[in-house]
C-alpha cells in the first residue's frame, strides 16, 4: 500500500515541497522534526522527502541517528570553511558588526559534520569598535542595493564637533584594504557631485531618502598612478608568525632567514599614505630594509614617537 503524498488538509502538493524546502535550507532537519514544524505524520513527510530528493540535487541526508536532511545551496562544504574563515577575519578585525556575523557563520557551519562544527572557533569579539556600526552599515547596504540616496551629517576628523551635512548617492560599499573598516564611495549631489569616500563609524545621523530609486551611478575610472613602490622589510618575534601564516595577501612568498626572520616585498602605488601607517602598526616586529626614502620615513616616525614617550607627561594632564 503506498503512502499518500496529500495530508488531509488538501493543501497541494508543490506548496508541501516548497515549504519542506525552506524548512532545510535553514538548518539540517529530521523527519520527525519536518512533521512536527510541518503538522503531517511522519509517513507523510518521508514520502514527501523521497520525492523532494528527486527535485532538489542539493539535498542531502547527513549521516546519525535519527539522519538528517538539509539543503546546502551551491556551496561544498570546503567553500563553507573558506567563507567561515573570511567572516573569522572581519570579525577579528572589527570591521563588522559582530551579531550579524555570527548569524552568518551558524548558518555556515550548520550542514558542516559535528566533529568539525565542535573544533570551530567561535568568533572573536572585538576589543573596540565603533558603537552604531551595526546600525549604519545596514541601511547604508540597503540604499546601495535599492539605487537610494543617503543623508547624514559626517564627523570631521581631528576637529572636534566638526560636522558636515553630506546627501550622497551610494557607489560602492567596500573595505578599507589594510584596516578593513566599511567605506562608503558615493556622488555628492549637491556641489560639483564629486566622488567621495566616507569612513561608517563618522557616519551620524543616517537617514535613506524618499523618493524613486535612480540608478547607481557608474563609478569613476582610478586615477592613472604613478610607478609603484617596493618596500623591502624583515619581520621578527611573533610578526614572523603572522606573516608565515599568510594573513596578508599583498605581500610577496616570505624568504627565511637562518634567525628566523622573515623577509618580504611589499607593492603598492607610489605616494600611498597607507603603507607607513600599516608599518608603524606592527612596532618592533618589523624592520624596514628598503628603499631609503620609506626607511627614512619610517626612522623619522619611530624616533618622534620615542621622543613623545620619553617626554614628561604635561602638568596638567588627567585634569577634568
Amino acid at each position: 500500500m503506498s503512502v499518500p503524498l496529500q495530508p488531509h488538509d488538501e493543501v497541494p502538493l508543490p506548496e508541501q515541497l516548497f515549504r519542506l524546502s525552506r524548512l532545510l535550507r535553514t538548518a539540517p532537519r529530521s523527519a520527525e522534526d519536518l512533521a512536527v514544524a510541518t503538522g503531517q505524520s511522519p509517513e507523510t513527510t518521508q514520502a514527501q522527502l523521497g520525492l523532494l530528493q528527486t527535485l532538489e540535487p542539493t539535498l542531502q541526508v547527513l549521516p546519525g541517528t535519527p539522519p538528517l536532511y538539509v539543503i546546502t545551496g551551491d556551496w561544498t562544504a570546503a567553500e563553507r570553511l573558506t567563507l567561515r574563515r573570511g567572516l573569522g577575519a572581519l570579525a577579528e578585525r572589527g570591521a563588522e558588526p559582530t551579531a550579524p556575523l555570527r548569524e552568518l557563520a551558524a548558518r555556515l557551519s550548520a550542514p558542516l559534520p559535528a566533529h568539525v562544527q565542535a573544533a570551530l572557533p567561535p568568533l572573536a569579539v572585538p576589543a573596540q569598535q565603533p558603537l552604531h556600526l551595526a546600525e549604519v552599515l545596514p541601511l547604508v547596504t540597503q540604499a546601495w542595493l535599492d539605487g537610494r540616496g543617503l543623508r547624514f551629517d559626517y564627523l570631521r576628523p581631528g576637529r572636534a564637533h566638526s560636522r558636515r551635512r553630506v546627501t550622497l548617492q551610494p557607489v560602492l560599499v567596500h573595505a578599507h584594504p589594510v584596516t578593513l573598516e566599511p567605506l562608503l564611495t558615493g556622488r555628492e549631489t549637491t556641489g560639483r557631485r564629486a566622488q567621495r569616500t566616507f569612513r561608517l563609524g563618522r557616519m551620524l545621523g543616517v537617514t535613506v531618502l524618499e523618493g524613486a530609486p535612480t540608478p547607481a551611478p557608474v563609478p569613476a575610472p582610478p586615477t592613472p598612478q604613478g610607478p609603484s613602490l617596493t618596500a623591502q622589510l624583515r619581520f621578527v618575534g611573533r610578526a614572523r608568525l603572522q606573516v608565515l601564516e599568510g594573513r596578508f595577501a599583498h605581500l610577496s612568498e616570505p624568504l627565511i632567514h637562518a634567525d628566523g626572520s622573515v623577509e618580504v616585498t611589499l607593492q603598492a602605488p607610489a605616494g600611498s599614505r597607507s603603507v607607513l601607517p600599516w608599518l608603524l602598526s606592527w612596532g618592533a616586529g618589523v624592520q624596514v630594509l628598503g628603499p631609503a626614502p620609506l626607511r627614512e620615513q619610517w626612522q623619522t616616525e619611530l624616533r618622534a614617537a620615542l621622543a613623545a614617550a620619553e617626554a614628561a607627561p604635561p602638568a596638567d594632564a588627567g585634569a577634568a
